[in-house]
């Protein structure tokens, strides 16, 4: 199989992993809900910046998927950021199957980079 058609898939499976974890939150139980909502201290600006991430995160893939230059920057720097909002959100209580994907998406975010640093298909971004 083709590196190229490798890394797409990869980038696809990125994006079906987040829809994913998304999807896994209307089917948490009533204890992790509950716990979630006492502990809660997001604030509307803070949804606001994940939302603002969340659409660059988007726009960072598309770019990934189709070869364009900046794509690899901004995926590197949307993960970075990721991993900072995710500092920063506080505590919470997931489900297992919740933790499971979340778990496959932070890996799955961790193929990516390593061969877009690592592998010949950084070479297909400097074209």
């Amino acid at each position: 199989m083709n590196l190229k058609n490798i890394f797409k898939k990869f980038v696809l499976l990125d994006l079906l992993l987040i829809i994913l974890v998304i999807s896994t939150v209307f089917f948490e139980n009533e204890t992790i809900t509950s716990f979630n909502e006492h502990v809660d201290q997001t604030t509307d600006m803070f949804a606001l910046v994940a939302l603002i991430y969340f659409v660059i995160w988007l726009v960072s893939l598309y770019f990934l998927y189709k070869f364009k230059k900046n794509g690899k920057q901004l995926y590197f720097f949307t993960f970075i950021f990721g991993v900072i909002l995710s500092l920063l959100m506080g505590a919470s209580a997931q489900s297992s199957i919740s933790y499971v994907v979340d778990g496959l998406s932070w890996a799955n975010s961790g193929a990516i980079l390593a061969l877009l640093y690592f592998s010949p298909i950084k070479k297909e971004f400097d074209k």
